[in-house]
């Protein structure tokens, strides 16, 4: 009998690399997939936010002439229309299809609603930024809603064809479990009749849904801190740095303006709309922020920082708002919403849990009342 040859080094190598990092349900945990994914989506997410508020080529810093027409604030990048046109489709598709999979994926978080909020500001805060650097000649703005929704769209047809699959295979197991009986009838033997590849019990959405008793708090804690700091960073910088710049000079008769200020706050209800939506996207993130770090080591200096934070995001509004475009204590309002918020919702689960215990108080002294006239244990 001939030696057989000595495998090569390596020849085990039959499940490529490709393969290998695939996600696979019966190896992967749903958390670490769901974790890894949510820090992805957000890293998408603040990236395209930032191209979206100070987009490349920067903005014109004064009004053009006859030959060079331009407005002030507005996107130098604009005056290439197609390329423009390109660039907002694409980073909002961006955008929105992060969102997307950050509102699906913190769903049943703790702090889930502080985090729609914040995603939901972010994206109002993205529009009207978008809507101050762009010349209302070089876009039409109905086309960049409709790209913002595609991927929602996208996402719930997708979910409505797996339910009407589903529903037609388990219309086929029936009729298959009838003629598995007729069967079985007929000839006195069991004959199972099955299908191929059953439908799954658990969707991929409440697959991934935060499980208290599958989930690590810690997991989940890291991951919601990590959304919340990149939200609360990238809405700082939109408010330290407006979308549309500064005036560099003082401007004189109908249109005054003094150098430093804004220029999209010259159209006040878009630019009262940025401040209040990112405003109330940086107040929600930091409210997650301070509530999961409490009684880390160093949770006193986290506290410190993010107070500071909200001083100097509100000095620097102060500093690029002209005094007569912007009620300062509407932006003061908005930034204490989510706090309030959240207290009223935990007021309401307490109110709610004393009234559970009151019941069920009420429910032992009547079981032991009952006991006491009958000797029996009901």
């Amino acid at each position: 009998m001939a030696p057989q040859a000595p495998k090569p080094k390596n020849a085990e190598r039959s499940i490529s690399w490709f393969k290998r990092f695939q996600y696979d349900k019966e190896r992967d945990s749903p958390s670490d997939a769901r974790n890894v994914l949510l820090v992805i989506a957000t890293l998408i997410a603040a990236v395209t936010f930032q191209a979206g508020v100070n987009p490349p080529g920067g903005v014109w810093q004064d009004d053009g002439d006859k030959e060079n027409p331009h407005v002030a604030g507005r996107a130098i990048y604009a005056s290439q229309i197609s390329p423009y046109y390109v660039f907002l489709l694409s980073n909002t598709l961006a955008l929105s299809a992060s969102i997307l999979v950050i509102t699906s994926l913190t769903y049943r978080f703790p702090f889930h609603f502080e985090i729609w909020v914040a995603t939901a500001s972010m994206m109002i805060t993205y529009a009207s930024a978008i809507f101050a650097v762009t010349p209302r000649t070089s876009v039409r703005f109905r086309y960049l809603l409709i790209t913002a929704v595609v991927p929602f769209v996208t996402r719930f047809l997708i979910q409505m064809l797996k339910k009407f699959r589903k529903s037609k295979k388990r219309a086929w197991s029936h009729k298959l479990s009838a003629c598995d009986q007729e069967v079985d009838g007929q000839t006195g033997q069991r004959h199972p009749l099955t299908l191929r590849n059953p439908e799954r019990s658990i969707s991929w959405f409440k697959r991934f849904q935060y499980d208290k008793e599958r989930d690590s708090p810690s997991d989940a804690r890291n991951v919601l801190l990590v959304i919340a700091t990149l939200i609360a960073s990238v809405t700082f910088q939109a408010g330290v740095n407006p979308p549309g710049g500064v005036w560099q000079d003082e401007g004189g008769g109908k249109e005054f303006h003094a150098p430093g200020s804004a220029i999209y706050a010259s159209r006040k209800s878009p630019y009262y709309v940025f401040l209040l939506s990112n405003t109330l996207a940086f107040s929600a993130s930091l409210l997650v922020i301070t509530s999961l770090t409490y009684r880390f080591p160093f949770h006193f200096e986290i506290w410190v920082a993010t107070a500071s934070m909200m001083i100097t995001y509100a000095s620097a509004i102060f500093a690029v708002t002209p005094r007569d475009s912007v009620r300062f204590r509407f932006i003061l309002i908005t930034a204490v919403v989510p706090f309030v918020a959240r207290f009223l919702i935990q007021m309401l689960k307490k109110f709610r849990k004393g009234k559970k215990r009151a019941w069920s108080n009420k429910l032992s002294a009547c079981d032991q009342e009952v006991d006491g006239q009958t000797g029996q244990r009901v």
